[in-house]
């Protein structure tokens, strides 16, 4: 097969090391199993463009993408639009995304089990015609990555304690979200502080992301309380994995909804992206939308 390389030098694992080497060390793993593969290393601005490049001129058969779950998602969707085949090498802080698809968290580990797997397809998420691999939210969590993005932090850990004083900013004073949401042949309305879509429904036990990627559906998760306290625990409790039972948590599923806000412009976290997104929000899965390269079971 044929692999294009690309590799985000400003990704967390990578400081400290040299991302030339590195992306040649990683493309000596894919030839070892015959593949054929040009890297390239690129800056975090340039990813896109780049990523961008290969699959309109697609000269591969895959695309192989070293990077952050925000990284991944630009991939993914230029990968759907294009029909490429979609690798994942986890550099990033959480790599849902990868953890979705079971690709090993160690880089050289995961070159080696896709180096050794197979193509597959799975779900990919859209709304409003955008494409997500993992969530789109509304209120709080975007609320979050604002306040974090004022704060200053300089490594993976550094954004680990911007995240958690962030949160504590934002839980005391929430934001408030009046929402029509027609589901299943019905009309809910709620007044929350948070909305959480996600491609297919999040897992038990985990960091939240979905164990499979092929139900065809869509997750829909709203928190029940807005005091400040409620909203602690319910951070912690989906942060370890209890979602489907949790009693501060709302969650439906299905293929496609609609959710109606009183504002036309809204903000949201696209895969961790902050953009504005007009009302209503048409969101639904596309079943087996993006093809992608599965790590080999054995690995």
């Amino acid at each position: 097969m044929k692999l294009a390389l690309l590799l985000n030098r400003n990704a967390g694992i990578l400081r400290g090391r040299d991302p030339d080497r590195v992306a040649e060390e990683l493309s000596d793993v894919f030839r070892a199993r015959g593949h054929r593969v040009v890297p390239e290393v690129h800056s975090g601005r340039d990813m896109a463009p780049a990523i961008a490049r290969v699959c309109r001129e697609k000269p591969c058969d895959a695309v192989v993408v070293g990077g952050g779950d925000g990284t991944v998602s630009a991939a993914a969707a230029k990968a759907a639009e294009s029909g490429l085949a979609l690798g994942v090498l986890p550099l990033g802080t959480m790599n849902l995304f990868a953890r979705s698809l079971r690709v090993p968290l160690g880089m050289k580990a995961a070159a080696e089990a896709l180096a050794a797997g197979s193509l597959g397809t799975v779900d990919i998420g859209e709304v409003n015609g955008r494409l997500f691999i993992h969530h789109v939210t509304l209120g709080l969590h975007p609320h979050l990555i604002k306040t974090r993005e004022r704060l200053s932090y300089r490594s993976a850990w550094g954004k680990v304690f911007a995240n958690i004083q962030s949160w504590w900013i934002v839980v005391g004073q929430p934001p408030r979200l009046d929402a029509r949401i027609r589901i299943a042949g019905r009309d809910i309305e709620r007044r929350t502080v948070a909305i959480l879509v996600s491609n297919n429904p999040l897992g038990e036990g985990h960091l939240p992301y979905a164990d499979d990627l092929s139900q065809g559906q869509l997750g829909l998760y709203l928190p029940k309380s807005h005091r400040w306290h409620d909203l602690i625990r319910l951070t912690a409790s989906v942060a370890l994995g209890e979602i489907a039972r949790n009693p501060l948590l709302e969650s439906w599923y299905d293929k496609e909804f609609e959710i109606i806000l009183p504002e036309r412009l809204v903000q949201a976290s696209v895969d961790g992206e902050i953009i504005s997104l007009e009302t209503p929000l048409r969101c639904r899965v596309r079943k087996g939308g993006l093809r992608v390269l599965l790590p080999a079971p054995s690995t």
